[in-house]
């Protein structure tokens, strides 16, 4: 492998990662709000920061004060409205822009930590044409703008000089404020603080280590601060809990956290590590891990494992990160699954892939073919491509009938129920943005009347019943309402399929 890059041929690289993120990006483009809730949320969270309305829930009566998200990505949306506008298409193109800002990172992260500009080469091509990188890079989500600033925390970590005293060494406050920003952006941010000082315990750097938990510790207290005296951390609660979905299951005991553990890591390594590395691998969540599944899963961990073992320097690094990374995930909801909270930790999965499979070829082929080899593992984007397509037609196609008439109603809503109106919905964030109304979610208890109750004491007026296909609305809001029918009346229905504004009489 390479031990030199030179500046001419890192320019050509960044060129060619430029003019083809350009024209994959421009191919994949969605310029639809994407249908999950968080994306509203932020969107939401960063127009009241935006408005000086502080860091509040803008749908609510009382513009409760938000517990719930970190604060980053709001902060970083409040800066992007206020100076590229309120735009739903320009935030898309902002957190593109931060995908490409990545790979810039990225490949000098690389070259730092293999010196090969091979690898580097092969995991951007790889990240570009991944769909789950290009996805999120085109929503209103945190997973970009983080995966930019913990890559960039790292980077700036690998340029300590700890043959300083701490206090010259401007960089050891760059990674302070980056790792700070991190954690602010996604509590997970957690696991790179940890990896950077444990590799600091290890390697007996005392006043580093000491100064960034400082460091951290002051910069995490505020947001601590409040969050304790909003009644405690909402992602720390779910956590207890069997299922946040269903909260009349109660909290989780040892058991169901084993329970939790053997399942997460039994659907990390048999589909989530694979499906996130190989974006063209779709997992059938709905179906237990064949033996198949596994012998591929276990396989491919191995390998990553063998690469980032062998990668040049810092491989300790990277493995604490990952091994915090997942330690976390382990410990998650099962419920929480999905490509999207393993989003961020994928580039380093995907490096140590490619590491091990030129340090297998580095290896075990003869001399006289290593040159040649060197860049077989490109091969490995050929599957990619056949997914960029339905990714292309996917961002072209209009709404699905259920969610368009979800948005139909929010919009009729905006111009005919009275201001000041609350209107009780699944997703409340998304139907706000659409209507201008108050909006709150109904209670997750199968007990009508207690049900019904709750609406009463916040207040609610209107009440959407929907076919989004979540299981609250069919398991807890459908049955409430059947069985207290004289209690409401169709205001306005949207057909096929039937989606439902009733008013509360109270």
């Amino acid at each position: 492998m390479e031990s030199k890059v030179s500046r001419k041929q890192t320019l050509l690289i960044l060129v060619i990662t430029t003019l083809a993120f350009g024209g994959v990006y421009a191919y994949i483009f969605d310029k639809k709000l994407d249908l999950n809730g968080d994306n509203a949320n932020y969107y939401m969270l960063g127009k009241a920061l935006a408005a000086g309305e502080g860091y509040v829930n803008i749908n609510s009566v009382q513009k409760n004060p938000n517990n719930h998200f970190p604060p980053g990505y709001p902060v970083i949306i409040a800066l992007e409205t206020t100076l590229l506008g309120d735009s739903i298409i320009n935030l898309k193109l902002a957190n593109g822009l931060f995908f490409l800002l990545t790979l810039f990172g990225l490949y000098f992260l690389i070259i730092k930590i293999t010196g090969s500009k091979v690898i580097a080469v092969i995991t951007l091509l790889m990240m570009l044409v991944n769909v789950h990188f290009l996805r999120y890079s085109t929503m209103i989500m945190s997973e970009v703008p983080f995966m930019f600033f913990s890559i960039m925390a790292i980077l700036s970590f690998l340029k300590i000089n700890f043959k300083k005293p701490f206090w010259q060494d401007p960089w050891l406050f760059i990674t302070i404020i980056l790792l700070g920003i991190s954690f602010y952006i996604r509590s997970s941010g957690i696991a790179i603080i940890g990896s950077i000082v444990l590799y600091l315990f290890i390697a007996k750097r005392w006043q580093h280590s000491l100064v960034i938990i400082v460091g951290i510790i002051l910069i995490a207290l505020p947001w601590q601060i409040r969050s304790y005296n909003l009644g405690g951390s909402s992602y720390l609660k779910q956590l207890k809990q069997v299922n946040p979905y269903r909260p009349e299951l109660g909290m989780a005991n040892f058991g169901d956290f084993a329970n939790r553990f053997g399942s997460n890591v039994s659907r990390y390594l048999t589909k989530e590590i694979p499906a996130s590395t190989f974006s063209f691998y779709k997992p059938d969540y709905r179906e237990d891990s064949t033996a198949l599944q596994w012998v591929i899963g276990v396989s491919l961990f191995t390998l990553i494992f063998y690469g980032i073992w062998f990668l040049k320097k810092y491989n300790l690094l990277i493995l604490t990160y990952l091994a915090g990374t997942l330690a976390l995930l382990f410990l998650w909801p099962e419920v929480w699954f999905g490509i999207r909270f393993i989003l961020p930790a994928t580039p380093f999965l995907i490096i140590g892939l490619v590491n091990g499979l030129q340090h297998l070829i580095e290896k075990y082929v003869p001399f006289t073919f290593k040159k040649k080899l060197q860049w077989l593992p490109i091969l490995l984007i050929v599957p990619f491509l056949y997914k960029l397509k339905p990714l292309h037609d996917k961002a072209s196609a209009g709404i699905q009938p259920n969610w368009e008439n979800y948005f139909s109603l929010a919009q009729w809503a905006n111009k005919n129920i009275e201001h000041g109106a609350v209107v009780a919905c699944r997703k409340p964030t998304i139907f706000y943005l659409y209507s201008n109304t108050y909006t709150v979610n109904y209670k997750y208890t199968d007990n009508p009347d207690e049900l019904i109750d709750d609406l009463l004491a916040k207040n609610v007026d209107y009440v959407v019943m929907e076919q989004l296909g979540y299981s609250s609305t069919y398991r807890y809001l459908i049955p409430a309402v059947r069985n207290n029918m004289d209690r409401f009346e169709v205001i306005k229905r949207f057909g096929d399929p039937d989606t439902f504004l009733v008013k509360l009489k109270k």
